[in-house]
C-alpha cells in the first residue's frame, strides 16, 4: 500500500445488524413467564405490608413512650382508637400538680377515661393538662381486633390506652391488629422490664 494512502471500509447497503422477530418473541415470553412466577408472591407480601406497617408503628410508639417518660420524667400514653385505627401519643406536660398526675396515672375506668379523653365531670374538673406527642394511622385495612391490659379498666368507646412512668415502667398489655384478609399480628409487653414482642400469624 503506497504510503499517504488511507484505506475506507464501506459498508454495504442492507448489512445492519438488529433483532429479528423470533428474538423479540422469545424475550417477551421469558418476560412474561418471571412475571407469572414473581406476581404471587409480590401480591402476598403488599397484601401483609400495612400489617407490617401497623406493628412497626406500635412498636415504635412503646419505646418512644417508654424512653421519653424516663428522659422528662412526665407520665406518658399510648391512645389506641379501634374506630378510626389510630395511635396517639400523648405526654402530661410538667405544668399539671400533683393531683393531676395521680388522675392521670389512675386505672379505673370512669376516672382514667374522664382525664385522659376529656369525656364527663364539666368544665370544672380538674384535669392534667394533656399534650399530643404523635398521631399516626394504622393503615386502611389494619384494625384493632383485641386488647388486653395487666391492670384492667383501660378502655372507653373503643379507645384504649398504655400508661408509661418515670421510672421506667408501664402497664403490660397485649394488643391483636389484623387486617381484611384475616391476617394478624399479636404484640406483647412486659411491664417491668418494657420488653416488646411481635408475632405474626395466617401469611
Amino acid at each position: 500500500m503506497r504510503s499517504g494512502w488511507r484505506r475506507v471500509v464501506v459498508p454495504l447497503p442492507g448489512r445492519r445488524r438488529g433483532f429479528t422477530l423470533i428474538e423479540i418473541l422469545i424475550v417477551v415470553v421469558i418476560a412474561a413467564l418471571a412475571a407469572t412466577i414473581a406476581l404471587p408472591g409480590f401480591v402476598r407480601t403488599m397484601r401483609g405490608s400495612q400489617l407490617r406497617t401497623a406493628s412497626r408503628t406500635v412498636l415504635m410508639a412503646h419505646k418512644y413512650a417508654r424512653s421519653t417518660a424516663v428522659l422528662r420524667q412526665v407520665p406518658m400514653a399510648i391512645l389506641l382508637d379501634s374506630v378510626d385505627s389510630e395511635l396517639e401519643i400523648i405526654a402530661l406536660t410538667p405544668a399539671a400538680g400533683s393531683d393531676a398526675r395521680g388522675k392521670f396515672l389512675d386505672s379505673r375506668g370512669s376516672r382514667a377515661a374522664d382525664t385522659v379523653l376529656g369525656a364527663g365531670g364539666g368544665e370544672e374538673a380538674e384535669k392534667p393538662a394533656i399534650q399530643s406527642e404523635l398521631v399516626r394511622k394504622l393503615g386502611r385495612d389494619v384494625r384493632i381486633e383485641a386488647f388486653r391490659s395487666e391492670r384492667g379498666g383501660q378502655e372507653f368507646q373503643g379507645v384504649y390506652w398504655i400508661n408509661y412512668h418515670p421510672n421506667g415502667m408501664s402497664d403490660g398489655f397485649e394488643v391483636v391488629l389484623t387486617d381484611k384478609n384475616n391476617r394478624l399480628v399479636s404484640i406483647t409487653s412486659d411491664a417491668i422490664s418494657g420488653r416488646v414482642d411481635a408475632k405474626f400469624g395466617n401469611f
